[in-house]
Formats: structure tokens, sequence, C-alpha cells
């Protein structure tokens, strides 16, 4: 009987968690910085602005950190490699002389609670920022330096010791870093003059992409193997590694919608097929920013939060994070954020009839069975999520099925073979233009 009133509790809270956004923000942060860029890792959300660091492990108790009492100190970017380690990165500017200028790059051991400045990248010779550091491993990880004045050109810089020793991989050419995006075998970075995309499969050859983008990138992300970009003009998206590009469909977005709308390039922000961008309507003279998402890993995209529905009518939004159930932005001197539910829950606009993907038993121990019904030969994939919205195991990769019932199974382990938690789990079909998803008990 004990065992029947968990599961029901547990069934009970998962429907509170599962929904749409319910239209209420909550105000988690209040600050006097604008944060320049907010993102998450490690567990953890967090963001740089001016000479801070804030962070937050619930997205709701948040830290204001100085980094370095230096009133010419201004961050850039940040990313925490684990829950201790990480580094922020940006420049310290000269008023009287703007030629002595330097990127700076610090680093933590301790969660973001002190910072050391390491006094890497400090003997460029140029005026140089540090306007991207990212971390794909625990040892591998990248840095864009920016120059400022175009006198030597874009770098990139690559380590593979956890941050001891940086190489120049790529670089000095000409142009400035907009944005970029880094996982593991698929790394890109939007640049200007020329307008472009820097692609590489490993870090080290990076290819300029140029063929079909109209503008600038102003915002772009890796997301399940497909580069999204939003670029002055559209959304476009590529599934070649940037040698052709395709606009998204933007038919559900309204004759003024306008790509602007966000002061930095942290402006786009995904889980699994699931990405959210802020962007805004031209009433003619300014944008008044919103947020539109798409369900689809940006083949088409939809308004969610109108500039009407933003916290305030101040227009001043910073970045946007979509992290675990909730949408955060840095908005106007706060941190704000909206329930949204998890991945799974958000499935593409022609959902499959009920009955075509089922597993047994639920709930189950050890193992459970999926069988899904194809209705035609399309590529299909069934992948596990977890109530944060996180892929945990890819049962099936775009596997092309015969019409008929299929099954697979699921030995309650993740990707990497290791067992996963008990709790309940989403599994998810997506098959040509339909797609479904079903909830799961694990049991221990």
């Amino acid at each position: 009987m004990k065992k029947v009133l968990f599961l029901l509790a547990l069934l009970a809270t998962l429907q509170l968690l599962v929904g749409d956004v319910n239209g209420n923000w909550q105000d988690c942060f209040s600050t006097f910085v604008q944060y320049q860029m907010i993102r998450q890792s490690s567990g953890m959300i967090y963001g740089v602005g001016g000479r801070y660091f804030i962070v937050s492990t619930d997205g709701i108790n948040y830290q204001n950190i100085l980094v370095a009492d230096c009133d010419s100190l201004y961050l850039e970017s940040a990313y925490m490699v684990s829950s201790t380690v990480g580094y922020c990165g940006g420049y310290v500017y000269r008023p009287s002389d703007p030629f002595l200028s330097r990127p700076v790059l610090y680093k933590t051991i301790n969660g973001g609670q002190s910072w050391t400045r390491t006094g890497q990248f400090e003997q460029q010779t140029a005026y140089y920022v540090v306007s991207n550091v990212q971390f794909i491993t625990e040892q591998e990880g990248y840095v864009a330096l920016n120059p400022l004045f175009n006198f030597d050109g874009l770098k990139i810089y690559r380590t593979t010791n956890g941050g001891q020793n940086w190489n120049l991989v790529y670089g000095p050419t000409s142009g400035n870093c907009v944005t970029s995006d880094f996982s593991p075998g698929f790394m890109v970075i939007g640049k200007t003059s020329p307008a472009g995309a820097l692609v590489s499969t490993d870090g080290v050859n990076w290819q300029f992409r140029q063929n079909g983008l109209s503008s600038y990138p102003r915002s772009a992300i890796v997301s399940d193997g497909r580069l999204v970009l939003m670029s002055q003009l559209d959304f476009l998206y590529s599934d070649d590694l940037g040698n052709n590009w395709i606009i998204s469909d933007q038919s559900q977005l309204t004759d003024d919608w306008t790509p602007g709308g966000c002061f930095t390039d942290c402006r786009l922000s995904g889980q699994g097929s699931n990405l959210y961008a802020v962007t805004g309507i031209w009433d003619g003279n300014s944008s008044h920013p919103g947020i539109v998402r798409s369900l689809d890993n940006g083949t088409s995209w939809q308004w969610v939060i109108q500039p009407a529905d933003m916290p305030d009518q101040s227009g001043q939004t910073y970045g946007i994070c979509y992290w675990g159930e909730y949408v955060y932005i840095a908005h106007n001197l706060h941190i704000y954020r909206m329930h949204v539910g998890p991945v799974a829950n958000d499935d593409p606009t022609v959902p499959a009839a009920s009955e075509t993907i089922t597993c047994y038993p639920n709930p189950f121990r050890g193992s459970t069975n999926i069988t899904i019904k194809q209705i035609d030969n399309s590529l299909t994939t069934v992948a596990i999520y977890n109530l944060r919205g996180q892929l945990i195991r890819t049962v099936v990769n775009n596997l092309k099925l015969s019409p008929g019932e299929h099954s697979f199974t699921w030995d309650g382990r993740t990707n990497s073979g290791q067992a996963a938690a008990a709790g309940i789990y989403f599994f998810k079909m997506i098959s040509g233009k339909y797609s479904a998803t079903r909830k799961m008990l694990l049991l221990r």
C-alpha cells in the first residue's frame, strides 16, 4: 500500500511539473550590475558583468561576487568547468591610453567564491578582449580573443590540459568574434568583416562558411548536431557543417518581428530540440524584446512571450538561459525566470496517436521494453530524458524502420553506462514529422 501511495504522489508531482508557459515571471535576483551574459553548466547558472560574477545552484538563490577590486575591469564571458573550477574573461582598460589595455583571464577553484588572475593572454600587443571562454571537457577548452581596434585580428586558443597552457589554433584573421558555441565534435564562431561562420570538428582545423548567409550571425548554438544561427535578418540552420544554410520557417511570427531585442550575443539557448531566443517587435523606431521558441531544433519558430508579457517595458534584456524546466533572463538589473516544463514535454506540433509508443513494465526495475508502432519509413529516434529535460540515453538513433511494430529495451543505464537514479523519466519518439512522449518510473 505504501508503494502505491508513493507512486501516486510521484505522478501527482509530475503533473505539477509538466506544463507550458504559465505567464508568471518570478523575480529571483536584484542587482546593481547589468549582466552581460547568463549561461548554465555543471549544475549551476551564472553570469558576469563589469567586475562581478553571479552564481546560483538552484536558480532562486544567487551570490554576487566581486572578481577583482579593479574599476577598469570589464568581464564578458564565463564558464564553469565543474562545480568548483571555472574561468571568466574580459579585459582591463586604461582610459588615459587604450593601447595599454589588455585581455585578462581569471580562474576559480572554489565554485566562484574567489578568483585568481592567471596572467595568460596579457602578452598580447594590441587591444584585445577575452570575448568567450568555454570548455567541452574538464581538460579541453577554448578562448576567442577579439581585436577591438582590428590591428592584429581574431584569434582562437585551445587548451588540452585544463587551462595550464593555451595554444593558438586559428588566426589572426580579420574581423571580430560576435558569438560562439563549442561542443564535442562541432564548434562554431560567428564573425564579422567578412561576415560568416568559422566551423571546426576537431578544434584545430577551422573552415570559414559564408555561402547562404545574408548577414553576420548575432547568436549561434550547436544543437543535436545542427548549427542554428540568428542573423541580423533571419533564423537559419545547417545540417552539413555550415556548407548550406536553410532559412527557418518564421511564418508564425508577426510581420513586425525583428531579430533585435537583446543587448548581447547571449540571446539563444536550448536543450535537446527545444530552443528559446530573445527577439523583438519593431515599432518603426525601436525594438521591444520578447521571447520566441522552436520545438523542432530551429526548423520553425513561434512567439511564446510577447513584449507586453515581459517583466517590464524597459527593453533592457541582456541574456537568456534555458535550464531545467525554466527560462531565465537577465533583464533590467534583475534575474527573472518562468516555468516552461521539461524538454520531453515539448513535442512538435504534430503529435502521434497515444498508442504509438508504450513501455512495459512501468514502473520497472532493471529494464523495460519500449514498443513503437511505425507508420511509415521515416528515420526514427527514441531517447530517454530526466525531469530536468536532460538527455539520459539514446535508445534508437536516427534509424530507418519499416512500418509496423518494433520493440527496444532500455536497461536503466545512461549513455555513459552508469545506472540511472530511481525516479520519473520521459521516453520520446521522433519519426518524420510525428512525435510522442510518455512517462515511466524507474525503481531501485
